[in-house]
């Protein structure tokens, strides 16, 4: 890899773009690209599939060489790195402890459902590089932009103190995905005790370091095998954890990775295929619930409060309709209800339409 990334690349858009604005340009031209590869294999992400379980990482100089090319050649530079990352941010020089487990292992991911003894969590190779790249003369700032492993770094407490304490801008990424068990097994991803732990390590190391610094927090709404009442729990997780609008997603299967798109889909059931390990699930999407699942995401837009009530109704869970604190959404005004009332069929506007019986962009191109 040191050898690619030591062509001499110009580090501008090319002249046939003129003086046209290039929005990925603006977000890449100050970060660099430390390693390949990810052993995460969450079975909603193709990285794997693209780059390799195996973490393929550039040498300590071959990235300080490039810190100092982007300082002395790109225009415009602050004296601010956007990012030192890759597909994530903490597996930087990360790999299996074993030669002879690394070359027999079929395993999809190296930290689901535990991160496996084989695996080299130590972060000193990261936290020398982020030392080092910190004391170059005209770097003012050293950013990690890309997403945070936090079930790897809460083994090694030294790189969340590192990174809290010198390389976060007030918000730092991670992503959880979901709160509740079932969604989270489907995923591949940890469970919820790794994120608050390395949220108190967080916090502390912050407050240590002076600095009043947020986690960002990023979900996924309508994932194969999620339930209504999954969503429901996660929408009652965010009311107690408030956190910045945006940091959620609906999943939308692609054909490279573990999680297929759909293939016969039914007026409004969308059967999606899921591959992990040997087994194999086909796991059932009502149209209707890729809304609500994305209108739960978004519990605090009134625009979604109709279908959300109407949800919760359906569901026995009318004691989450009302004014108080453990209440989801409030009830509805009296204007609401006299519009409800009317003849005329009323949707929420901004809401997915299938749960009135539409279609889901989700699963429209295979229909």
């Amino acid at each position: 890899m040191d050898s690619v990334f030591a062509l001499p690349y110009q580090r501008v858009p090319h002249p046939a773009y003129g003086n046209a604005r290039i929005p990925a340009y603006e977000m890449i031209r100050f970060s660099i690209n430390i390693m390949r590869g990810c052993f995460g294999g969450c079975s909603f992400c193709s990285i794997t599939e693209h780059e390799g379980r195996i973490i393929q990482s550039r040498s300590e100089d071959s990235i300080i060489n490039e810190i100092e090319a982007i300082r002395d050649t790109v225009p415009g530079f602050t004296g601010v790195i956007s990012d030192l990352g890759g597909p994530t941010a903490n597996m930087y020089m990360l790999r299996c402890k074993s030669p002879r487990a690394e070359q027999t292992c079929r395993r999809l991911s190296c930290v689901y459902p535990d991160i496996c003894p084989h695996m080299d969590t130590d972060h000193t190779p990261t936290i020398n590089l982020y030392r080092r790249a910190r004391e170059l003369k005209g770097i003012k700032k050293i950013l990690i932009a890309s997403g945070v492993r936090y079930d790897i770094a809460v083994e090694d407490p030294r790189y969340i103190k590192e990174l809290a304490s010198h390389h976060v801008g007030g918000y730092l990424k991670i992503a959880p995905e979901h709160t509740e068990e079932g969604p989270l097994s489907k995923m591949m991803k940890p469970g919820m005790g790794s994120y608050d732990r390395f949220k108190e390590l967080f916090d502390l190391y912050s407050k240590q370091a002076g600095k009043e610094q947020y986690l960002i927090p990023y979900f996924i709404s309508a994932h194969p095998g999620t339930r209504d009442e999954d969503m429901v729990n996660l929408a009652l997780w965010l009311k107690r954890h408030p956190l910045p609008s945006g940091s959620g997603a609906e999943l939308l299967p692609v054909a490279v990775g573990k999680i297929r798109p759909p293939c016969i889909t039914p007026a409004k059931t969308r059967w999606v295929k899921l591959v992990i390990r040997v087994k194999m699930w086909w796991c059932r999407r009502e149209t209707g619930s890729v809304g609500l699942h994305k209108a739960l995401l978004r519990y605090h837009d009134p625009a979604n409060w109709p279908l959300i009530r109407q949800a919760l109704e359906a569901m026995g869970k009318k004691h989450l309709i009302g004014g108080r604190r453990e209440c989801l959404v409030p009830a509805p005004t009296i204007e609401e209800i006299a519009r409800s009332a009317s003849p005329e069929p009323q949707h929420a506007p901004g809401v997915d339409q299938a749960y009135a019986g539409g279609t889901s962009a989700a699963g429209a191109c295979c229909e």
